[in-house]
Parts: C-alpha cells; structure tokens; sequence
C-alpha cells in the first residue's frame, strides 16, 4: 500500500500557514478512517513547513527532585547535574523553596538551563498573603524575580495534581479544616485551584519584570473520561498554555479496538507514545477544554522500567522516549516534561522508582543515550529566528504482510539556520502488548519506504539508532532525487542539504 504527501518547495510560512488552514477542516472529517482511506487523507493537506530545530530542541523538558534527600538528586546532586548538562535538555521542572532548591535553580539557570517551576503553598509558594502556606513562604512573584531570577524560571505551573492532592491543603491563612471534593462547599478543590490560577496569574503578569512568564495551568492527576471531562471551568484568560499528564501506558479505551501487529485488541492494550495523543487523542478532548484553545504542554508523561504491569523494557524504552517527544511536537505541544530524570530509588519491583533516564546508580538508560544523540544532532546554535521553509517531497511506502496501515509511518521536517533540512522518520507502532503481564514485547518488521523529492540535493546522511540508542550515520545514495530506506520503530534522520 502506498502513501503520498505532496508539500511545496521552500514556500512562505504565512501562505503555508493560510493554505494549511484551508484543510484543516477535511483533515478532522477524515482523522479516523480506516486504512484503505489513507490516500485521500494525505491528498486533503498536501503542504508541510518545516518547524525550527531548534525549537523542537527547546520543548524538550525532564522533571527533577532536587529536594528529595534519600535519592541520588540530593545524595549525587553534582554527579546528577553533570549528566544533565550532558544531555542537553534546556529545561527542568521542579517546586519548592528551600535554601537548597533556590541555589540549584539558580546555578543550572547560569548553565543554560531553566526551570517550570510548580507553585505549591505545601510547599511554601503563594501568588499573595490570603493562601495558606507551609514555610518558608514567598510570595510567587517576589520568588521568581528576586530570589531566583527570570533567567532561571521562564514557566510557572498552577500546583501539581490538585485533584489527588486537596487533602493535604487549607485555603486561606488561619482555616481549620482542608479543602474537599464537594462542590457545594465553600472549600471546594476546584473553587480554590481557579482562584489560585487567576491569583498567580494577575501576580506575575502585572509586573513587567515577570510578566513574560509562561502560565502553565493546573496538572491533574485523576483519569477523566468523556461523559465525566475535566472539571476545570474556564481558565484561558488567566493561562499561556493548557496542562495534562498524557501517560502512555495505560492503552486508549475510548476508541473502537481492532486486532493488528499481534494484539488482539490494538489500542485498548497498546502503549506506544500517542497512543492517547493522535489518531483517537481522548487527552486533548477531555483535559484541554478549560483552556479554550491555548497550546497544551504535558508536564509530566513517560514510562517506568521495570517488569511489573504496565513496566517496559529498557530497550523499548530507549526506542519510546525519542519517539514520545517527535510525537508531542509533531502535534503542537510546546513544552513535554519526561517524568523523570533519575530512577529515585534502588527498588526493582517499584514502578514509581524506575520512570528515569538514568538508573539508580546514574548509569544511562538506553533512552537517555538516544535522547542525548538526538538532541546533539538537532542542535542548533543560539541566534536570530528563522522563517521555517517547506520541501517538496512525498513518501512511497511498501507495506510488510500484516502491516498495512503506513499511516503510522509518521514525519516531521525540521530546519536548522544553515537552511539544511532534517526529516525525520518512524513508525508509530506498539512495541508492548499490555494486556499481558509482564507487557509483552512486540518487534514489528520495518517499512521499506521511498523518499520522492522534487528538489535537487548536494547530499544526503541518514542517521539512525541502535537498540542502545547509540546514532551511526551513512551517505544516502540518492537515485533520480529519491531515497531509499527501511523506516523502523526507533527514530531514522535524514539530513538534505539542497543544492546552492
């Protein structure tokens, strides 16, 4: 089965941009077929700008725990750091106020790296007076200003899970009871989180020395559904972007299942990164209607490692998180928070001690190498913005016996400032069947593809990964402008260089 994506050579972004616009519609009429329709899909939006490298660079984020102090984040803080330079993520998220977490924030700030910092009055951060808080207290705008510095915080996020966390909250200063789940009480948790969204937005917005902080809203915790959606009511005017916590691994059960790549049931018991995200994206239908249109950005998503139900392997893992970032920005979301960094604790059998790029013992996980590589090769120097060109190319794709859907061969064109174009390649396909325990592992075959390019090119590399997510790289033979390969599980990058 074939699939052809026609897009224009090196077009403006703003007629891209219209003319996208004009197809979007027929793009969401058509967003669930079957298969077979694959071809009309890809014809109804035939354009496609590259984004930016550097900004797919810059969305790239990972959760740290500098202020647990039996894990190596406190125990190896040095050690840990280093290995976080080392990656090249440019951001972190992360809450507290100790004397401790200040000095961290500021110095990785020094390093190039900046923080979503979560306010949290348990943890001692109010956007004023009236809220509650444990101490040491700061007002959230004294705190990003003054104690750590605008060049260590860019994004500030409404509190993290409230849903699951009320209990362990008072509203105001001097209550004598906590905050409940009944919405006809004054302390109701969703009553206070919107106050506290709208109270720390008119805090830092009303200062032109913060009012560049990203407004992250509130995360919650619970699964929601589409008869029981997000409780939140209208928070756009008081946020930047939206806010869910889309993990993976729990399969998709609002959709219809059907039997391919071995599981019986495929997206009920698949765990691949947009298994939620995409074709049937539940988390943005139900987690993003409070905020009305505003980008998404996920602070927390990712996977644990270990045997137990719902753990993956190592090396799919590796394969996961390079894909589950590509995903998220393929679909718009600006910012993505891998939870976490670091395994916290030396427990095998424990899923939340094993969510980590590196082990306990700070030895990289096969994803974390992956990730370094990627982000390594996409890379690209600080400097002015550039206007995002387009490229003229489409995908001819040769479906293996059982895989016939090579809409799950899925792209995304980046460009760096020299004007060299990296396309890069992979199927979104599902390497756990989790109706299994422990998941069983899934190798689908690779999709022998064809890159139709109507552009001459001076020359052309293909990077890929290996199941260590270590990056080897060979000279593309480029025939009559076409490149081929086999298109796998772990990201493939092309990089073209036009002819001058």
């Amino acid at each position: 089965m074939m699939r052809s994506l026609q897009v224009k050579l090196l077009l403006p972004l703003t007629f891209l941009v219209i003319t996208l616009g004009c197809f979007a519609q027929k793009v969401a009429t058509n967003s669930n077929l079957p298969s077979k329709a694959t071809p009309q899909l890809a014809i109804a939006a035939p354009l496609k700008a590259a984004k930016p490298a550097y900004a797919f660079v810059d969305s790239l984020c990972v959760n740290t725990h500098w202020h647990y102090n039996d894990t190596p984040y406190w125990q190896r803080y040095n050690e840990v750091k280093q290995k976080l330079v080392a990656l090249g993520i440019r951001h972190i998220r992360e809450g507290g106020t100790s004397d401790d977490t200040i000095a961290k924030l500021k110095e990785l700030g020094r390093l190039g790296i900046k923080t979503t910092y979560v306010i949290s009055p348990n943890l001692g951060s109010v956007p004023n007076s009236s809220y509650w808080a444990n101490e040491p207290t700061y007002n959230i705008n004294d705190f990003v200003k003054n104690k750590v510095g605008t060049n260590a915080i860019d994004a500030v996020e409404i509190s993290n899970e409230i849903d699951l966390n009320y209990s362990n909250f008072y509203w105001r200063k001097g209550d004598r009871e906590k905050l409940n789940d009944d919405p006809k009480s004054p302390l109701y948790w969703v009553s206070y989180i919107e106050s506290l969204t709208k109270d720390t937005y008119k805090a830092l917005k009303s200062d032109r020395a913060t009012a560049g902080i990203k407004i992250i809203g509130p995360s919650l915790g619970r699964t929601y559904g589409y008869d029981t959606k997000s409780p939140l009511g209208n928070l756009s005017q008081y946020v930047d972007w939206g806010n869910f916590h889309p993990y993976p691994n729990n399969g998709n059960t609002f959709t219809n299942p059907f039997k391919y790549n071995t599981i019986e049931k495929y997206y009920w018991h698949s765990n691949f990164p947009s298994v939620n995200m995409d074709k049937n994206p539940f988390t943005f239908d139900v987690y993003s209607p409070p905020f009305k249109g505003k980008p998404m950005v996920a602070t927390e998503t990712g996977y644990f490692t270990n045997k137990d139900k719902r753990g993956i392997s190592e090396k799919v893992h590796g394969k996961y998180m390079p894909r589950l970032f590509l995903e998220y920005f393929r679909l718009g979301i600006p910012r993505t928070c891998s939870y976490e960094l670091v395994d916290e604790w030396n427990q095998p059998d424990s899923s939340e001690a094993n969510y980590g790029l590196l082990r306990h013992n700070l030895s990289p996980k096969p994803a974390y190498t992956a990730l370094k590589n990627l982000i390594s090769l996409l890379n690209d120097p600080q400097g002015s913005k550039i206007i995002p060109r387009a490229l003229n190319y489409n995908l001819s794709i040769k479906a293996p016996p059982g895989y016939d859907r090579t809409e799950y061969v899925h792209d995304l064109l980046l460009q760096k400032r020299d004007g060299n174009f990296y396309l890069v390649l992979w199927h979104e396909i599902s390497n756990g069947d989790i109706s299994a325990i422990p998941v069983r592992e899934i190798n689908p075959p690779p999709m022998p593809t064809q890159v139709n390019l109507s552009t001459p090119l001076s020359s052309a590399t293909i990077y890929t990964l290996d199941d260590a997510g270590n990056l080897s790289n060979k000279a593309a033979t480029i025939k009559n402008n076409k490149i081929s390969l086999n298109v796998t599980d772990k990201a493939t990058i092309i990089k073209l260089v036009p002819r001058k």
